[in-house]
């Protein structure tokens, strides 16, 4: 009570810098925490597919081939079991599943849904709420739901034997409820069907059709290198000739499942993945914070040991022994760090609830199921943090504060040597060395996410309205996909509408090879194939660098028989071996679709755009134009008008039209900005920790510059009696501080060229290192210092001279 600011800022600083820490490592700990709920994580691996030679452009993917899970089981005695998931709308462009009681019907489009072996639920530990997951897939026609799903269809009702219809085709029985995926899980979905419902018996024979992720369940105590070292014998068995012939080459390894979040980015994962350096920096940031906060406290001790200089002096010659005097500064230590916890926790109660939502994870249900609270390593790294903040950090000051000489200080003749001032000026210097790193983090990944969003993207992605198209059709489809398109266009609002199997922002499902009509299949390039009509192009004003767009006359039954008119983008001309995009109009390509060879000319070549995120380079795409109307998506370019009003026009028409189907529709520019979350969720945390960072670092320089103007209150005096100026004494008061920002800005620069550049390395697209990164901290450091010293300068400066004289 007697110290308020040292008090005041050492218990705030410390249960900042506390609970910033907590925040942190209760991120971290969910990010680590994926897929760490099922029994068998030890024990359970994913099995990915990686292609070399004449399908190298196909890299390394998250899926693999239907047989390869029935094959590993049969061939090595250490798979113990396999499961294999695949998404429904590998087969089925837009899913609708209806629930009919009486004569009301529930109908709802759903994206989530997978085909699973039934052994996909005893290998995993997906929670059931009803059900027995041994038999829940066991029929063909049977179906397991989340938690919520139920809830969506049957509300309260026992959704057992319930019948739930796909796209009006195909009747499923709930045969199992489970607990919502956790957010902690790296596939999610709603639903679950049996990967035979297709009809697929040729699935444990099928090696050429890469779309299915492959899960394996090894014996304890199996060397998963070991079994890997077996695969190239394994894979030369069952794809020698099919390599041979095609010139490519294929590797397979064991994947942990507690690996795939972090450390995994491979093409076709189920969800967007994290980033294990990313965790590592921000487990780094959550360590400096605290370690800031543990500097405030030694600097604002060992600087009040003048003030309590004669203090200790008497204590010594009244009998005091210097190990009483340690045991007194670390008591003291301990009972600032309790305040500090119990500040800390209040911090931590009262922001949880909305650190969830920050973020946008939902982490309640992940630290659930990971344990946290009940692991005693949790609470043994708990006390070990507290004993080294309230020990280790307050014996420096202790024993400093316990050596001095009684002597010496009585007669007060007690100076600060020269190694504690050179040793506090250090620790500041490398918290302004911190604070600058930090800064120029926070700029450059707020420039990059900015750069992402703002950056052309080679179409305009801006007022156009997706909606999905129809899951029910039939032979009048083309009718009827004309009669809305009309219908739609007659609206003055819109500009133009196209249809296409897929859109910007989603990775095209579609990929299989191709290659000039002169070259054998050893030359096999694999580009993405995209299905559009005559109006796609225009819709999303895309840029047509040589030869032209469809016409209607283009559309054709894709077939061996009939010579298909494409289009192909610039990286497929590139990759194909043409000069340049002129050379490749006219010329004849030869494309496998399905099981099919067919050949084509290349009528039209589109200039490169960005179909997915800058992360990723521009993607080789191949245009068709299919007469069969399997479309996914409607775009619709809207260019004025009443949204709510054209919408509520368009919801009309298509129900209208497309009767039994249910309606969905979004805007391009927030489903693009979607591939961005993992991004924005990193900058949103590390923006937020930077900003505590720099304010505990200003909440110590705030009561450091307080306690050394306060040494130098005769000083000040003195030179205000003699004349100087208010300005000269601010000056005078903040030289210190600005070399030492400069001193922690000449040793940040490089590091900070070496840390932007190795994180901007992961987007194929990004910002150039610009002056303005390596300027602006230190200059808004020196700003931020300057401000926080002059609270207490100006003050100073302004006091009367005479009140200054009398302090001694």
């Amino acid at each position: 009570m007697k110290n308020k600011i040292f008090s005041t800022v050492n218990v705030f600083g410390l249960a900042i810098g506390m609970a910033a820490c907590f925040f942190i490592f209760l991120f971290v700990h969910f990010e680590l925490s994926y897929d760490k709920f099922h029994k068998n994580v030890d024990n359970l691996y994913r099995v990915p597919l990686e292609f070399s030679g004449s399908l190298a452009s196909n890299g390394m993917q998250a899926t693999n081939h239907p047989a390869v899970g029935p094959a590993l089981k049969q061939t090595f005695p250490e798979v113990v079991d396999y499961a294999r998931l695949v998404q429904l709308s590998t087969f089925s462009n837009t899913s609708m599943v209806s629930y009919t009681e009486g004569d009301k019907t529930t109908t709802f489009n759903e994206d989530r849904i997978y085909l699973a072996d039934p052994s996909f639920l005893t290998m995993f530990s997906f929670p059931f709420v009803s059900g027995d997951p041994n038999k829940a897939l066991s029929d063909l026609k049977d179906l397991v739901i989340s938690a919520s799903t139920a809830k969506k269809y049957f509300g309260r009702e026992n959704p057992l034997g319930k019948t739930l219809s796909l796209n009006h085709q195909m009747s499923f029985r709930v045969t199992g409820v489970f607990r919502d995926v956790p957010e902690n899980s790296h596939v999610k979905f709603d639903m679950l069907a049996s990967i035979g419902v297709m009809g697929m018996d040729f699935m444990r024979t099928e090696w050429t059709w890469p779309e299915f992720y492959t899960y394996v369940l090894l014996a304890p105590g199996t060397d998963p290198h070991r079994l890997e070292a077996k695969f190239p014998a394994f894979i030369q068995e069952h794809l020698g000739d099919k390599m041979k012939q095609l010139n490519y080459g294929c590797s397979m390894h064991l994947q942990p499942l507690k690996d795939i979040h972090l450390r995994s980015n491979y093409s076709k994962e189920a969800e967007p993945n994290g980033s294990e350096n990313e965790i590592y920096f921000l487990s780094i940031i959550g360590i400096f914070i605290l370690v800031i906060a543990w500097i405030n406290y030694i600097n604002l001790s060992t600087a009040k040991s003048v003030e309590r200089a004669k203090e200790v002096g008497l204590r010594k010659v009244v009998g005091a022994l210097k190990i009483q005097l340690i045991v007194q500064f670390i008591t003291e230590s301990v009972i600032i760090n309790l305040l500090a916890v119990g500040v800390a926790s209040v911090i931590v109660w009262v922001c949880y609830p909305f650190f969830g939502r920050f973020i946008g994870k939902d982490m309640h249900d992940g630290l659930s199921s990971s344990g946290l609270i009940g692991q005693p390593v949790f609470w043994l790294g708990l006390g070990i943090a507290f004993i080294i903040s309230a020990f280790l950090v307050g014996a420096y000051p202790a024993f400093v504060l316990s050596a001095f000489r009684p002597v010496l200080v009585l007669k007060g003749r007690l100076f600060q040597s020269a190694r504690g001032i050179v040793l506090r000026k250090t620790m500041v210097s490398f918290q302004f060395l911190l604070s600058i790193l930090l800064i120029a983090g926070a700029i450059t990944v707020y420039s990059q996410l900015s750069f992402m969003q703002k950056q052309a993207l080679g179409y305009n992605k801006d007022q156009i309205l997706v909606m999905k198209a129809p899951a029910i059709f039939d032979s009048t489809i083309a009718d009827k996909m004309g009669a809305f398109k009309n219908e739609v266009l007659s609206n003055p609002a819109v500009s133009d509408i196209g249809v296409s199997t897929e859109i910007p922002g989603k990775t095209i499902a579609e990929r299989n090879t191709v290659r000039k009509i002169s070259e054998d299949e050893t030359h096999n390039f694999t580009p993405f194939f995209l299905g559009v009509d005559d109006h796609f192009i225009p819709t999303y004003q895309m840029e047509i660098s040589a030869g032209r767009k469809f016409s209607p006359e283009d559309s054709s039954q894709v077939s061996d028989k009939v010579t298909t008119k494409v289009m192909v983008n610039e990286a497929l001309v590139k990759g194909l071996g043409y000069k340049d995009d002129q050379a490749a109009i006219g010329q004849a390509i030869v494309f496998r679709y399905g099981q099919r060879y067919m050949n084509a000319n290349i009528i039209g070549v589109v200039k490169n755009y960005h179909q997915r995120s800058l992360r990723e380079g521009y993607d080789p795409i191949m245009y068709y134009y299919p007469s069969y109307n399997a479309w996914s998506y409607i775009s619709i370019r809207l260019n004025s008008g009443h949204l709510s009003q054209d919408i509520a026009s368009f919801e009309k028409a298509y129900k209208n039209i497309f009767k039994g189907n249910a309606v969905e529709y979004f805007f391009l520019d927030d489903y693009f900005n979607q591939q961005y979350q993992a991004d924005q969720r990193f900058g949103k945390v590390f923006n937020l920790f930077t900003g505590l960072t720099i304010f505990v670092a200003c909440l110590g320089l705030l009561g450091l510059s307080s306690f050394v103007i306060k040494l130098r209150t005769k000083e000040i005096g003195i030179r205000k009696v003699l004349g100087a100026s208010i300005y000269s004494l601010l000056v005078l008061f903040s030289i210190d501080f600005i070399q030492l920002v400069c001193l922690a800005s000449v040793i940040a620069l490089p590091m900070i060229y070496f840390m932007a550049s190795r994180w901007l390395d992961n987007y194929a697209f990004h910002i150039h290192l610009s002056w303005i990164i390596f300027v602006m901290p230190p200059l808004l450091l020196l700003i931020i210092s300057l401000f926080t010293i002059s609270l207490h300068s100006v003050r100073a400066a302004l006091a009367n001279p005479v009140k200054s004289l009398k302090t001694e």
